[in-house]
């Protein structure tokens, strides 16, 4: 769905009037930069649209139930990203008395707005960078992959000379060796 248009001829000649969109939206994935968010359910919003006089104001929320990838060791985990949607759409020609920086959408010719690009928006923004299906996540050794969070490896404990911190191990032995 490239669009969700709104019918807001009912509220445009009626300051402070409102309309009150509550639906869901089916996509299958949310991608935010190089992360891809499988959606789990449709997307769920709650938009308000009320007449400011200036023009048409959006405000309200959407949730997304998603599956994440944790970032650190690779597991798929469910979780909802949710976000404030706000949005500002006014008639072509009454955008001269707006500040230039100013957000806006163009209401169409035939009194509809879409609100779609608002809550996508909402959603990236607030679409974890690096997701984690826990803080205290300890991650997959890098050399042999094992996840640490569900047992150990002998990696750290035997380092070989081409481990990037093989030199430090040397440094540790020497700083001892004149210590005694």
């Amino acid at each position: 769905m490239d669009t969700y248009r709104v019918d807001v001829k009912s509220i445009l000649d009626a300051l402070g009037e409102s309309i009150q969109v509550v639906d869901t939206l089916k996509l299958d994935v949310l991608e935010v930069g190089d992360e891809r968010f499988s959606l789990r359910e449709p997307i769920r919003f709650d938009v308000r649209l009320i007449n400011t006089g200036t023009g048409i104001v959006g405000m309200g929320t959407v949730v997304a139930p998603v599956l994440a990838t944790c970032a650190r060791c690779l597991c798929e985990f469910p979780t909802d990203i949710t976000a404030e949607v706000d949005g500002f759409y006014v008639e072509a020609g009454k955008c001269a008395d707006l500040p230039a920086e100013q957000e806006v959408e163009l209401l169409d010719v035939d009194g509809y707005v879409d609100i779609l690009p608002s809550v996508m928006a909402a959603l990236v923004l607030e679409a974890p960078f690096a997701p984690l299906h826990d803080e205290e996540c300890a991650g997959i050794c890098v050399e042999c992959g094992t996840d640490l969070n569900t047992g150990t490896c002998t990696c750290a404990d035997a380092p070989g000379l081409d481990h990037p911190f093989a030199a430090l191990k040397t440094l540790l032995a020497e700083k001892d060796s004149d210590s005694e």
